[in-house]
């Protein structure tokens, strides 16, 4: 993979999270763009959710601009928000062009329908979440946990790796809250 290092021989770590900041899927892939991995990551998040019991559909998921294309735009899933550019840019656009209401023109690509979801009331309220769920699970393992990189090697035991550290946070969440509703 390439990183503002050089090459590495590395891997893209994947999440899904709720509100909550739970992970509720996770995958590690060998694939440098995000793109071709929205769809999987549904897929496990689905598998995942079912193993679980859990019956409830999932209302909208977010990603960044990174998982843009016509193909998650439109594929079978949930409601998405995904951002078209990176988000400094897709805040000035908002700032120029400014809100819009209803649904997206009728000839709008997907990419023009996307940018109109964005900008309404409800799509900017909503994508605004995206940075305050998932960011902070990456920088608690990145940075809190010193988990720079894997201990174990070959993908396979990568995935295993990746998803006992998810778990350990996890776990560490909900002990937090019990605590955390103990004392109030």
């Amino acid at each position: 993979m390439n990183t503002r290092k050089g090459w590495v021989q590395g891997y893209n770590g994947q999440a899904v999270v709720n509100q909550h900041q739970i992970v509720l899927a996770c995958d590690v892939s060998q694939d440098t763009n995000d793109v071709e991995l929205f769809q999987p990551m549904t897929s496990v998040l689905t598998q995942t959710l079912t193993a679980a019991g859990v019956r409830s559909e999932v209302d909208l998921m977010l990603a960044d601009a990174g998982y843009c294309s016509e193909n998650n735009l439109t594929s079978p899933g949930p409601d998405r928000l995904i951002a078209t550019t990176k988000d400094h840019k897709q805040r000035r656009a908002a700032r120029e062009l400014g809100r819009t209401s209803g649904p997206p023109p009728p000839n709008a690509t997907p990419i023009e329908e996307m940018e109109h979801l964005l900008r309404t009331p409800q799509g900017a309220d909503a994508y605004t979440q995206r940075s305050c769920t998932i960011e902070p699970i990456f920088g608690d393992r990145k940075h809190n946990r010193a988990i720079r990189h894997f201990r174990r090697r070959g993908l396979n035991a990568v995935r295993t790796e990746w998803a006992f550290i998810h778990l350990a946070g996890n776990m560490l969440k909900l002990y937090q809250h019990r605590a955390a509703a103990a004392i109030a």
